[in-house]
């Protein structure tokens, strides 16, 4: 199978430098350097990922011939494609910026509507924070009904590229995803479990039709909120008419009281159309295992493990953020609608999270499921959980088998406190993890995401390193990048070991 990713933008803006490096291999210190010449007409290439039997058709259209591709009368070039990706310097005047990204919206909705749309606004190394924060508000504001929009804010310099190389994992991935999981689980639980409360509560009474079209959400995640909501009797179902119309009942209407004050007017009134998102850099580290939730069958959280005290709250919530955009959750809610959507899937990505999210990636968490009990891992989105599952799982459940009398006593009388010292426990557990992991990956008995992003970068200052009269070791480096990134997307970490073997051994042949 194969799939379209184009290319688009300004003239200079730095397209054809992208791709020539993320899809090529070459060198980003190289192309900054020494400027390019500008692309005439169009140049695409084929990225094969053979692991996953797809190819990707890479379409780089010329910045010189945008009248061409967005004001002429053929624009077949856009006919089937997947993925936009509109490259703009950010250091542009503000009003070409909305309106290139407004024609290539235009066309987006006539020609291909179910193609998704990233904005990378590039070079943020030449502005400030505030230009950025201003640029997201603007672009937020003056979009504010477009769906599948993504904008993100790029460079090529040393301190920013494995950040950008992140992002073109993520468009690849984007790309590669069947148009058959748009009911995936790719969404915000605790956001839209909150407007869906907040709605009904507007409205006193509505129909479940509706509800879904207000939401804007795949009818089946809605129908397992719903689900969840009425077996815990925060809302009540009845047939009039014949449909199902929702109303919250006194003890949702309590339960959810405190939450929704926390969230203000305008956020509880975006839907899932809003969904420009922006993302920034943060540098602090984040553990490879943050913490876990358990939880009984219906939600309730039994027992919270972390890493150190306020850990859930510090990578998950965002408390580092200084973004004026973050708003405090209950965290519990958490396990309360995965309980909904256990037998939807095992495994939970959350994306786009406004304040609930780790900036600039995916949040991962693992559902691991057992008899009466559900346990909600959080990760590093970028570790490789393979090689640890088992050990996780059985942790887990010889904890729930040597202290069956306490987890019992905790479901029968609902108190919790006689669970409190697992959680000390659990703390030693998760540090114990945590240096397990990283003693794998020293040892290079495991690979991860993380570290092949990491070593992206070194493959890039090893080809400065390498003299330009060994052509052919150049060659194999970029060759490298590609695979290297093809490993990514496939997951497949054995020829991600492959591929750090031979750049170690390239790295120490050409060592300064």
């Amino acid at each position: 199978m194969s799939k379209k990713v184009i290319f688009v933008g300004p003239s200079g803006a730095g397209k054809t430098t992208l791709r020539k490096i993320f899809f090529e291999g070459e060198n980003a210190s190289k192309l900054l350097e020494y400027a390019l010449e500008p692309t005439y007409g169009e140049e695409s290439l084929i990225l094969r990922l053979p692991g996953l039997n797809e190819d990707v058709g890479v379409f780089d259209l010329a910045g010189q011939e945008n009248q061409r591709w967005l004001e002429s009368e053929d624009k077949s070039i856009f006919i089937d494609t997947k993925v936009i990706m509109i490259i703009i310097d950010i250091t542009a005047e503000f009003d070409l910026i909305l309106d290139f990204i407004r024609k290539v919206i235009d066309i987006r909705n006539k020609i291909t509507p179910d193609s998704f749309v990233y904005v990378l606004m590039h070079k943020i190394d030449l502005v400030g924070h505030k230009k950025i924060r201003d640029i997201r508000t603007g672009v937020k504001s003056s979009f504010p009904h477009e769906k599948s929009i993504k904008i993100l804010f790029t460079s090529l310099k040393k301190q920013y590229i494995t950040q950008t190389f992140s992002y073109f994992i993520e468009i690849l991935k984007k790309c590669l995803q069947d148009e058959t999981q748009d009911d995936n689980l790719m969404f915000n639980v605790i956001d839209e479990s909150v407007k869906l409360v907040n709605i009904i509560d507007d409205e006193i009474t509505i129909t479940k039709k509706n509800l879904e079209e207000k939401l804007n959400r795949p009818r089946k995640l809605v129908e397992y909120l719903i689900e969840s909501l009425i077996n815990k009797d925060h809302i009540e179902r009845k047939i009039v008419n014949n449909q199902e119309v929702l109303s919250l009942t006194d003890k949702g209407k309590t339960s959810f009281k405190e939450i929704l004050k926390t969230f203000s007017a305008e956020y509880l009134n975006e839907t899932e159309t809003d969904g420009l998102i922006t993302e920034f850099f943060y540098e602090e580290k984040v553990p490879s295992f943050i913490g876990a939730f358990v939880a009984d069958k219906d939600g309730r959280t039994l027992l919270t493990l972390e890493l150190f005290e306020n850990a859930l709250k510090k990578f998950i919530l965002g408390s580092t953020r200084t973004d004026e955009d973050v708003v405090p959750v209950d965290l519990d809610l958490i396990p309360m609608f995965i309980s909904a959507l256990e037998k939807f899937s095992l495994e939970l990505n959350i994306q786009d999270l406004t304040g609930f999210s780790l900036e600039g990636s995916n949040l991962k968490m693992n559902i691991f499921g057992y008899v009466n009990y559900t346990v909600t891992l959080f990760m590093n989105p970028d570790i490789n959980l393979n090689p640890v599952q088992t050990k996780v799982y059985n942790y887990f459940k010889n904890m729930f088998e040597e202290n069956k009398e306490e987890f019992d006593e905790s479901q029968t009388t609902g108190q919790i406190d006689n669970l409190f010292p697992l959680a000390e426990k659990g703390r030693k557990w998760l540090e114990d993890l945590n240096d397990y992991y990283e003693s794998m990956i020293i040892n290079l008995e495991i690979y991860d995401t993380e570290h092949a992003k990491i070593l992206y970068n070194k493959m890039d200052e090893l080809y400065q390193r390498v003299n330009v009269k060994y052509s052919l070791a150049l060659e194999k480096i970029k060759k490298l990048k590609v695979n290297l990134m093809q490993s990514i997307i496939e997951e497949d970490f054995e020829e991600l070991r492959k591929i750090a073997e031979l750049a170690k051994e390239l790295s120490a042949t050409y060592t300064i």
